[in-house]
């Protein structure tokens, strides 16, 4: 394993003397066709909605139209007002396309007589003075004439509301249809199809999911064709071509060297585990960012359009268990991350800190653990939920401090996984403490609350499940480094009252105050010499603590040796997404 750790170490050197720079597109992502057919009517009613929508496609051979008609109505208006707006909006388009003709000399006559326009039943033309309801009710009698053309009527058939294709295309970075939104899809029945365009053709070039583009394919731009399905049923298909082409990407990354230690999921009793501040956009695109903290990385590789990529393209190749992400924005785990990994048969569950645009998240594999339940707490709101906590809280004197950690926003989440291999269960606990230099006292009171909620809600299951072992696990980015009390507290299990850290900020004192618990924890990856790489900091900040009772190390996933980092000064960086570093542990079962 030395060698080849060397040998990729050598072509990663390599790869990055050459490396172009990336080239910027403006945010228009993709073009999007929906392909409805031509007879086909789509009704959306949600049950209980007072609204519902209607689709379809409209041609005109004459007038050469071809265009899709989208409403929204009251379920309550009458048939006839439907169909009065059925008419207006096709009548004032092709009236438009009619008078541009005519000012070409060219003679059009059509009719579009709204009597033309009906709900047909039986062969009998229906009540105009009905609700829409008694359509909906009855979509799978009733067909709808437009003029000459006839429709059937589907309702609630699968159909992709929103799609897109991201806007940076790198050779060997896994590409997919971000944004995906719609209606009664299964994403695992769904077919996926993917084209290439070149010498001004389309070529099927994959099916699934995701696409890795090849060298082949620079300069190229991408299309997906997407045929939504579920159970029982297909929806229209839907065409996205991307606006950008795509670029060669980094040859060799820092974690493509760490995943050739990941390179399969693990089996039996052992399970892989990787925590990791993704470094969200929300702090990576200011100007502090780009001209203070990170000025030797390119802008374009702030971007989390371009960040993103190489994310995901890293925590799929870990290919780990439980996954543990701080500084998730909200929109990135919706339209990328949650898409993505759910494809990979990952369920997840997302926590924003309060008022702000991220948050925590955690994904598990489903293969290996079903979810009993999960939980969060903002901290500075739970203080009287935890006895212990809350006298501990009682005994602090400085209103300065209480105020201080009262207004942080930090939240801890835990999910409950249940092993599908054995009698285990796993308390899974996620955090990112606050981050002020002089705040060791309120990052140690943080983690003491979120140690108490974790050891409290493990008793909980355990009594709910008295046949299976509880263990814990914490997880995320503590921002102390392994001299802190947080990190005493975790491994020696205290921190009595005469620690500096209780004074880490001269104007926030906190006095005879000593702390303890009875878990033995330890941290999976040992202390690494840092989890963070800036040009001004480098630090071990962030651990995996696990329960020594229960679980044992089998495997810690190396770290980057500081000559990778250093190639670009520091992180985060054109093959770096983040200004951390990922922990990524394997674990195994004792009993």
């Amino acid at each position: 394993m030395i060698i080849l750790t060397r040998n990729l170490y050598l072509k990663y050197l390599t790869s990055f003397l050459s490396f172009p720079k990336v080239q910027l597109f403006a945010k228009n992502y993709s073009q999007v066709i929906t392909q409805l057919k031509m007879n086909e009517a789509i009704l959306f009613h949600e049950e209980g909605s007072k609204d519902f929508k209607m689709t379809f496609r409209y041609v005109n051979s004459v007038l050469n139209v071809d265009r899709q008609f989208n409403f929204q109505r009251q379920v309550d208006e009458s048939i006839n007002y439907f169909i009065q707006r059925i008419h207006k909006n096709i009548s004032s388009y092709l009236l438009k396309i009619i008078y541009k003709k005519r000012k070409k000399n060219n003679e059009i006559s059509i009719k579009l007589d709204e009597n033309e326009i009906k709900f047909i039943k039986n062969h009998s033309i229906l009540n105009g003075d009905l609700t829409c309801k008694s359509i909906l009710e009855n979509s799978t009698d009733i067909k709808l004439v437009i003029f000459d053309t006839e429709y059937i009527l589907k309702q609630n058939v699968p159909y992709i509301s929103k799609i897109e294709i991201p806007i940076y295309l790198l050779v060997g970075f896994p590409i997919y249809p971000s944004k995906f939104e719609g209606t009664n899809i299964n994403k695992v029945n769904s077919v996926f199809i993917w084209y290439v365009k070149k010498n001004k053709q389309w070529i099927h070039v994959g099916e699934g999911f995701f696409y890795v583009p090849t060298i082949s394919d620079i300069g190229c731009q991408l299309k997906i064709s997407c045929i939504p399905k579920n159970n029982t049923e297909c929806g229209p298909s839907i065409e996205i071509i991307s606006n950008s082409i795509v670029q060669i990407g980094p040859n060799l990354c820092p974690f493509d060297v760490r995943h050739a230690f990941t390179k399969n999921k693990l089996r039996n009793k052992n399970f892989r585990v990787t925590s990791y501040n993704i470094l969200a956009n929300v702090y990576s695109e200011t100007s502090f960012s780009k001209d203070i903290l990170y000025p030797y990385c390119p802008h374009y590789a702030l971007s989390m359009d371009y960040r993103k990529l190489l994310i995901l393209k890293e925590i799929i190749g870990y290919n780990s268990d439980i996954i543990c992400l701080q500084e998730v924005d909200a929109t990135i785990y919706k339209n990328d991350l949650q898409i993505s990994l759910s494809a990979l048969n990952y369920n997840s569950v997302y926590n924003l800190k309060n008022d702000l645009k991220e948050g925590l998240a955690i994904f598990y594999n489903q293969e290996k653990f079903d979810k009993l339940s999960h939980d969060y707490s903002v901290i500075s709101q739970g203080i009287n939920n935890l006895n212990e906590f809350n006298t501990v809280w009682s005994q602090i004197q400085d209103v300065s401090t209480k105020q201080t950690f009262l207004n942080r926003n930090t939240i801890i989440q835990l999910i409950v996984l249940r092993s599908k291999e054995n009698d285990e269960i796993l308390i899974v606990g996620n955090t990112h403490l606050y981050f002020r230099l002089k705040a060791n006292h309120i990052r140690l009171l943080q983690a003491y609350y979120g140690l108490l909620y974790l050891h409290t809600f493990s008793k909980k299951i355990k009594k709910e499940n008295p046949e299976c072992n509880v263990s814990i696990l914490y997880c995320g980015d503590f921002n102390s480094t392994p001299q802190s009390a947080v990190y005493q507290l975790m491994t020696q299990n205290y921190v009595t009252n005469d620690h500096s850290d209780w004074i880490s900020d001269s104007q926030e004192h906190v006095q005879n105050i000593s702390i303890k618990h009875d878990l033995n924890l330890a941290s999976a990856c040992g202390i690494p010499e840092y989890t963070n790489y800036t040009a001004t900091f480098s630090g071990c900040l962030d651990y995996i603590f696990y329960q020594t009772d229960y679980l044992a190390v089998k495997q810690v996933i190396p770290m980057p040796n500081k000559e990778e980092l250093k190639i670009h000064t520091g992180l985060p960086s054109i093959v770096s997404p983040s200004d951390h570093i990922a922990l990524c542990v394997d674990l195994k079962w004792l009993k």
